[in-house]
């Protein structure tokens, strides 16, 4: 069995930006920041539901 390494576009789908923030990113920088910008990045919906549960239960 392979396993298939993700793209640089897919991972920065998996963190929510559309294909217009990648394709104006990867014209500036390497595919190899392209994957650090996004591991740096946090999904929007992840860390509402985060807060949302904090600051519900006091």
């Amino acid at each position: 069995m392979r396993i298939r390494k993700i793209t640089p576009k897919e991972s920065w789908r998996l963190m929510g930006f559309d294909d217009y923030d990648f394709k104006k990113a990867s014209k500036v920088v390497s595919s190899s920041q392209l994957y650090h910008q996004a591991g740096n990045s946090i999904v929007v919906n992840v860390i509402y539901e985060i807060l949302y549960n904090l600051l519900r239960q006091k």
